[in-house]
């Protein structure tokens, strides 16, 4: 009886041991991260502490921009679906759009990533696919030399008193929502938005392509008014360019940017990748990614300085109150609105 226990003893330690053993096995991720303005400054610290702790795990870091990288995991995609070329890190709400459509992303697991519960509820996402963790808001950044006194409405972009002194990005889809909300529509009912722009497409002083764009249009007084990001528009005031940013009472629009997984990665990569986003989502790391980025945490108890606290582009306060659009229907219409805005709205310039 001795000797039979005793082996069983033995029997249980051998699969204890063949169990540690099994989880050091060496797991290998790609974390993707965005290139410059100090967006890889926490991730990086994140990933080289889970490394020191982790010696068994080999994270590659992939630094780009969504608008390279995407088309390049679609492609990965259907060629090797098990072999991802990224297996977690960062997305905008465009790319994370695309990849709905796309079966792009994997579910996370509350009990695996639990800080996900510290999310502001506007930022989740249906199914657990991605989660917010920062949002830039875009308000209305104007040339303060121009302009006597902040506005306080979106309506000020298509006001009669605006002809000639409003500049954006070309196929804003954002505000054409953001005109049929406050004109009697939404997304989905969206032919106000087309029709206030249209009776006032002679706002447009210019419809640009590029941040600079924007900002050389409103530094140098050619435009008085933009929708744009509070994040590019702190770095630029604070360069001391003639601009200030306003929130409109209607609310500022949320840009939000999103944690999520891909598709395609097996057990033991899920659990890395859940186990860095976890550790992104929690309020000392969302803190300082949002004091280095000039973006807004959307973690509850996310951890602010003085400068944070007190500018209102940059505190919470704006992302509890932001307007966070359907940007899933958005996408989808995307390509028809394009066509509507040349036909209705950019044929009325003059």
């Amino acid at each position: 009886m001795r000797r039979l226990a005793a082996i069983a003893l033995t029997l249980m330690g051998s699969a204890a041991t063949i169990g540690a053993l099994h989880a050091q096995e060496p797991v290998e991720i790609t974390f993707f991260i965005w290139a410059g303005s100090n967006q890889g400054v926490v991730p990086m610290e994140v990933i080289e502490a889970y490394k020191a702790a982790h010696p068994e795990v080999t994270i590659n870091i992939l630094e780009s921009n969504n608008a390279i990288t995407y088309p390049k995991m679609v492609a990965a995609k259907r060629t090797t679906p098990d072999d991802p070329l990224v297996h977690c890190g960062f997305f905008n709400v465009d790319s994370m759009t695309k990849g709905d459509a796309d079966g792009m992303w994997s579910t996370m697991d509350p009990a695996l990533v639990p800080n996900m519960e510290k999310v502001l509820p506007g930022f989740r996402r249906a199914g657990d696919k991605g989660i917010g963790y920062q949002m830039s808001a875009i308000g209305i950044l104007y040339n303060k030399d121009k302009v006597s006194e902040p506005p306080k409405s979106w309506s000020v972009m298509w006001s009669p008193e605006s002809k000639g002194k409003v500049t954006m990005f070309d196929y804003d889809t954002r505000m054409i929502a953001m005109a049929a909300r406050l004109n009697g529509g939404d997304e989905v009912n969206i032919d106000p938005g087309f029709k206030v722009w249209s009776e006032h497409a002679e706002n447009f002083r210019a419809l640009v392509d590029s941040n600079d764009g924007v900002k050389n249009l409103l530094v140098s007084g050619d435009a008085w008014y933009a929708p744009w990001f509070s994040s590019l528009a702190t770095v630029w005031i604070n360069e001391g360019a003639p601009l200030a940013f306003a929130v409109p009472e209607e609310g500022a629009i949320a840009f939000p940017i999103y944690l999520t997984i891909v598709n395609g990665v097996t057990e033991a990569e899920k659990k890395v990748c859940s186990d860095l986003l976890n550790t992104m989502l929690d309020p000392v790391h969302a803190g300082k990614y949002g004091q280095l980025t000039n973006s807004i945490p959307v973690v509850e108890g996310a951890e602010m300085t003085d400068e944070q606290r007190k500018n209102p582009a940059l505190n919470i306060e704006m992302a509890e109150k932001s307007v966070v659009l359907d940007f899933g229907h958005i996408g989808r219409m995307t390509p028809e609105w394009r066509q509507r805005w040349d036909r209705e709205v950019k044929f009325n310039m003059r």
